[in-house]
């Protein structure tokens, strides 16, 4: 760590999980979204090449004999492939769901999945059902690299669970069914997208066309339990509650089409990888094209990261309706986890994290100041570990649970500590601490989703 930052006796004291309080109750995008140039420049600020992930998915398509049903849409390129045996009124159903989810997408002008040049028989878009497969738990792959593009793009297909009988309209179907065809929608952009991105856009798009709460409801409340991991965590296969960044890129960025953000982003960020590579280059990656967009808005990917932490904090039961659209509905799902809650009569008090944060990830601590007294202001000292930058915000909350504005802080490169001194506490339930760890502190090496650094710690110090 860092120089000290005092305290009662230097003493640090470790997080634990505290319980809340309840006051806190696509082509035309390459083509225009960097328009003059803006794709060569985008793609000489990513930096040198980096290995993505590997060519070879680590999902293959199963043997035509083992998948002898084949039942195809009529109206749209898109096959289901099911074993002997399988009954016939559950795949007629994992059909209808498919094209339910294409239509939502040919409705928000999303590409279709590419061509996969025969491999399941035909160009369409393919779904084999499984019995190694369970609900909810899709596994996607994708195809080599379709070549004479200019770019990397592949077709794809997934493996999905193999009804036992009629499915019965279970919003699991269509979830999975939604996240497949998200999937392929991704690697048709950009097909050495990473992994962690590509999980991302699926569960955002499959919440879009499939909404599910048994799928929803686990993986929100899973990421919004460990803060501290990457945005970038997911991997391929059911919801990622990283979703949330999708929905807020929507919010704030979008024009009124959700979904379009992220595809843009994967579009413009696209790029080639060399013959004879045994891994995709995945430079630019999403964070390289949305740092670069954001320059035109004199906004920067620090501030947007900061922000959207801020708005995880008003997910489920904490929403107050200013933050992200369509979340109250998570209900506790959607609490985030403080590392620390406190009241004012405790301070001075110093305080750590349960665990370091990794980079995009943060860190919550919650002031109450239901014992404030005649006090009208309060002192915050953040210190972090080198080599990492972290920026920081101190966000009022009023007696009603929303938002009353904020201090923010931090985010200077070489620099491991920052201060705030916040007045005016009188009408306040609390004060919200939220720190985001925003990858090295070399500028030349910004974050990077494949190569991040490692998990930092940090302390927060209140006094008054």
């Amino acid at each position: 760590m860092s120089a000290s930052c005092g305290g009662v006796d230097g003493r640090v004291e470790r997080g634990a999980d505290a319980p809340a309080p309840s006051e806190i109750s696509t082509q035309a995008a390459r083509d225009g979204a960097l328009a003059d140039g803006g794709v060569e420049r985008l793609q000489n600020a990513a930096g040198g090449a980096q290995e993505g992930r590997a060519f070879l998915s680590d999902v293959l398509r199963p043997l035509p004999s083992s998948v002898p049903v084949r039942v195809c849409s009529v109206e749209l390129p898109l096959c289901v492939h099911a074993p002997a045996g399988a009954a016939w009124s559950g795949v007629r159903e994992m059909l209808a769901a498919l094209e339910d989810a294409q239509r939502v997408y040919d409705t928000l002008g999303l590409p279709r999945p590419r061509d996969d040049e025969g491999r399941g028989g035909g160009p369409e878009y393919d779904v084999y059902l499984s019995a190694d497969v369970v609900p909810l738990s899709p596994r996607p792959g994708q195809d080599l690299p379709a070549l004479a593009l200019g770019y990397d793009s592949a077709s794809s297909f997934a493996l999905v669970a193999l009804p036992r009988a009629a499915v019965g309209g279970g919003c699991w179907v269509g979830a999975d069914m939604a996240y497949a065809l998200g999937h392929a929608i991704g690697v048709r952009a950009d097909g050495g997208v990473a992994a962690g991105e590509l999980s991302m856009l699926a569960s955002h798009l499959a919440s879009i066309a499939a909404p599910c709460p048994i799928a929803e409801l686990p993986a929100v409340a899973t990421f919004q339990r460990t803060p501290e991991r990457s945005l970038m965590g997911g991997s391929a296969g059911g919801r990622d509650g990283s979703m949330l960044f999708g929905r807020y890129l929507d919010d704030v960025y979008g024009t009124g089409v959700p979904g379009r953000v992220l595809l843009g982003l994967l579009s413009i960020a696209w790029q080639q990888t060399p013959v004879g590579s045994l891994h995709f280059r995945n430079e630019p990656d999403m964070f390289d094209a949305l740092r670069f967009s954001l320059q035109a808005r004199d906004r920067n990917l620090d501030g947007v990261l900061l922000d959207f932490a801020v708005a995880r904090a008003f997910v489920g039961g904490r929403s107050d309706g200013l933050h992200l659209s369509d979340v109250a509905w998570l209900g506790e799902a959607g609490r985030i986890r403080l590392d620390w809650s406190i009241p004012f009569a405790s301070l001075p008090r110093r305080l750590a994290p349960l665990r370091p944060i990794e980079p995009t990830g943060a860190t919550y601590v919650w002031l109450d100041l239901a014992t404030v007294g005649d006090a009208d202001e309060v002192t915050v000292v953040a210190d972090w570990e080198t080599t990492a930058l972290f920026r920081w915000a101190v966000v009022r909350v009023d007696r009603a649970g929303a938002e009353a504005g904020r201090v923010e802080f931090g985010g200077v490169y070489g620099e491991t500590r920052a201060q705030r001194t916040v007045i005016g506490l009188s009408g306040l339930s609390g004060l919200l601490v939220v720190g985001v760890n925003l990858g090295g502190d070399d500028r030349s090496q910004p974050f990077d989703p494949e190569h991040p650094t490692s998990a930092r710690g940090c302390t927060v110090w209140f006094a008054r």
